[in-house]
């Protein structure tokens, strides 16, 4: 079997395509190649990404310009316009190749700015959909990310615009994003509010965390930042409802990114089990039966997310967070699996299925921690039950 360099199989033993069987009838011809095309330029990608010779801002640009990273923009910003369901299936070739891609081969957080229409014909949108990087600023060293919490950063009128006084913590991208989207208070609502990286009152610092270390983190401080009246996304009130919105379309993505990189720890876990079984004639233990109920988690999982998506652009939020919180757990618990199978020659800090499990154990907690997210579809559906009954 080839291998690459770093241990990882390559494509001419493992392809993500076998995973996507139960799934691909829903897409057209177009679409197909499109995903096709989007694979083979991850893979060149992820492997550059090793070698060290391009940087992950660097592929996301090129993803961009092949129409891969704003595939399901619409047309009228200069995206593709392709249909929201294939950007899961992108999302899981990424997860495949390399989950430190998450966020270069979509819009990301630069969604947020569609869904204001005064933002459509603004120079600002488009920039973001020919690659530049957006950042969202939502956590808060004493709130977290519960924006109704959010107390520590304010904005305050002035004639031309807005101040911006306050702290975000745990901000993804914080080296590498042209532009953030920022939510602070204004009296008893919450807004959200487009900031320049290079606006002088801003100021970063970083953060070093224990996975997920593609894009940098760190912590943004805001020492009166002025923004113009334009800069405000939707109006005071919005941005509770923006968030909402936004995430609701983020998670499954996020939660499909997740089972590809448990497929490809699988499709390794498999060669490692192949190598030693004599050419698998003899199979050891209860791998088959381990590798089969993790491989069927996946695909029942990723055809969920699909069957879920496939009807609208617009999910509903509660689904959207079971969505990611389910697919996490799958992920960690098949890469878990794979590690503790794999033995000592998994343990290495850079082994694909240690990295992996390291980057998934971060997921536990970013855009939503696991049980949260579960425990706001239990609150859900009780509430409707009970509704119900009444």
């Amino acid at each position: 079997m080839e291998r690459a360099t770093n241990g990882q199989v390559t494509a001419a033993t493992s392809s993500p395509w076998r995973w996507l069987s139960q799934v691909r009838w829903i897409f057209d011809t177009s679409e197909l190649g499109l995903l096709g095309r989007a694979d083979a330029i991850l893979q060149v990608e992820s492997t550059n990404l090793r070698e060290g010779s391009r940087t992950l801002l660097e592929a996301k640009h090129r993803l961009h310009q092949e129409g891969i990273g704003n595939a399901t923009a619409p047309r009228d910003v200069g995206g593709g316009g392709y249909r929201w369901v294939v950007q899961l299936l992108i999302q899981f070739l990424v997860g495949y190749r390399d989950l430190n891609m998450r966020d270069a081969a979509h819009l990301g957080h630069a969604e947020l700015l569609l869904l204001d229409d005064n933002w459509i014909t603004r120079e600002e949108l488009h920039q973001a959909v020919a690659g530049e990087l957006i950042g969202v600023a939502a956590t808060e060293p004493s709130g977290g990310s519960n924006l109704a919490t959010a107390s520590t950063t304010i904005a305050v009128p002035t004639p031309s615009g807005w101040e911006l006084t306050g702290e975000k913590k745990w901000i993804s991208r914080i080296e590498e994003a042209g532009a953030f989207v920022i939510f602070a208070r204004v009296h008893d609502d919450i807004a959200a509010f487009y900031v320049r990286s290079t606006n002088d009152g801003l100021a970063r610092a970083s953060l070093v965390p224990s996975g997920l270390t593609g894009w940098s983190w760190g912590c943004l401080v805001l020492n009166s930042a002025r923004v113009r009246t334009s800069d405000m996304i939707g109006d005071v009130a919005a941005g509770v409802s923006l968030f909402r919105r936004h995430f609701a379309r983020y998670r499954p993505l996020v939660a499909a990114t997740c089972l590809g990189a448990a497929a490809a720890s699988i499709d390794q876990w498999v060669d490692f089990v192949l190598s030693r079984s004599d050419g698998g004639r003899v199979l050891m233990g209860g791998a088959l039966e381990k590798i089969g109920q993790c491989r069927s988690r996946i695909i029942l999982a990723i055809s969920g997310l699909v069957a879920g998506a496939v009807q609208t652009a617009d999910p509903d939020p509660i689904w959207a967070k079971m969505a990611k919180a389910h697919s996490v757990e799958v992920a960690l618990e098949t890469v878990r699996s794979a590690a503790r199978s794999m033995g000592a020659q998994s343990y290495e800090a850079e082994h694909p299925v240690r990295r992996t499990l390291r980057n998934l154990e971060a997921f536990e907690y970013a855009d939503g921690a696991i049980d949260p997210l579960f425990r706001s579809s239990g609150y859900a559906y009780v509430r409707q039950t009970a509704d119900e009954r009444v």
